[in-house]
């Protein structure tokens, strides 16, 4: 027989104190002011409700002065502690005290005290107020609210900490420069729990530089899930140069004819340093380091964000800077061959920064993809096809 009926013995409270201790949560003060009198209290249950309209709940012992005035007045602020602010949450937990003597407070466009150092606050109007156990619970719609940039003060197992956030985009960097140096071979599974242990965070921030990789087409997802590195093949190569081809032009629209005499000056001191002799040895870190820094510098020289943004997102270059860095310590007469005219070029659009012709910059700038295409095409059929 099938019944509604669930009978089961009462939860002990002091587990349920114990159990519920163990999830982490940020420390807030709710704040608010009746009747001329302001009232404070240190809560963690609070939680967003809805995005739209923007609303939250927030639970707050019956038994406090701050519940009642809440009640009355309708209002309510939320303040949101930083790190820092661990006795501003005792001295507001700490009942039949004056908590807002000596503390930094405003009134809020609200008329509700804000603590002027929190990290975040929400100003908000109850709409709806129902009991729940031993505390009500506002349903409140928030109407007001700022932020600053610093780290939460957090509340677990009755102490307060802070949060060590995990590095998402260290990662991300980490696994993307071995992937273009090639330190993770094309093809390749990678595998993520030695990333994990290596790099000391959760899958979840693996996966977070995984997904941001293959939306670079750095990496392909496999039917199992996992993740190869994606081999760059000539075609692709091509894409990248003929891509980088069209932001360096629109640079020069930007740049040439407009440059102070410290900024030409910067730049003639980046195009001698990737100047050498056809029978010099090379230092391959050295030029490659020197050659990526003088594009960046011709990008950066047009103060458009998205121009250099786009510039450093072209991937497939700098995974050909991987091969040429194995040609050249290989001493490959061809590939200094081509990186001697490729030199001879950085020389002639110095020529055409300093005199002031933009279009034989431009001039200069297709000439150049079009050796850079020579060079690459060189290097991926030395390693087979792809890279």
């Amino acid at each position: 027989m099938i019944t509604d009926k669930f009978d089961a013995p009462k939860l002990d409270s002091d587990l349920y104190r114990d159990v519920i201790g163990h999830f982490a949560s940020g420390v807030t003060i709710i704040t608010t002011k009746h009747e001329n009198e302001k009232f404070g209290i240190t809560a963690s249950a609070v939680t967003s409700l809805s995005l739209d309209p923007p609303m939250l709940i927030v639970c707050v012992n019956q038994q406090t002065g701050t519940c009642h005035a809440i009640s009355k007045a309708k209002k309510f602020g939320v303040n949101i502690l930083h790190d820092g602010q661990g006795e501003m949450a005792f001295k507001f937990s700490r009942p039949k005290t004056d908590k807002f003597k000596g503390t930094n407070y405003t009134f809020g466009k609200f008329n509700v005290p804000i603590l002027n150092d929190a990290l975040a606050h929400l100003e908000c109007k109850v709409i709806k107020e129902v009991t729940g156990g031993t505390h009500s619970v506002f349903l409140a719609e928030v109407i007001y609210a700022g932020t600053k940039d610093k780290a939460p003060l957090t509340y677990y197992r009755g102490k307060f900490g802070y949060f060590q956030p995990y590095d998402n985009e260290k990662a991300y960097r980490t696994i993307r420069k071995r992937v273009l140096e090639r330190d993770i071979s094309a093809g390749e599974s990678i595998n993520v729990e030695n990333l994990q242990e290596e790099l000391s965070v959760p899958k979840q921030v693996i996966y977070y530089a995984l997904a941001k990789l293959e939306a670079e087409q750095l990496l392909s997802q496999m039917e199992d899930g996992n993740y190869t590195v994606t081999p760059l093949n000539i075609e692709l190569l091509n894409e990248a140069l003929e891509t980088r081809m069209v932001l360096e032009v629109a640079a020069i629209e930007k740049t040439v004819g407009n440059l102070s005499e410290d900024e030409l000056k910067e730049l003639r001191h980046r195009v001698e340093s990737t100047i050498f002799k056809e029978n010099e040895s090379i230092n391959p870190d050295q030029y490659i380091e020197a050659n990526t820094a003088l594009h960046d510098y011709t990008m950066a020289l047009a103060r458009n964000a998205t121009l250099l943004d786009s510039y450093r997102r072209l991937t497939a270059e700098a995974v050909m800077s991987s091969a040429l860095r194995v040609a050249l310590e290989a001493n490959n007469p061809t590939a200094y061959s081509e990186l001697n005219r490729l030199s001879e070029d950085h020389v002639l659009l110095l020529g055409a920064y300093e005199s002031g012709n933009k279009e034989r910059a431009k001039q200069i700038i297709i000439q150049h993809a079009e050796e850079a295409k020579k060079l690459g095409k060189y290097l991926i059929g030395s390693a087979g096809g792809s890279i």
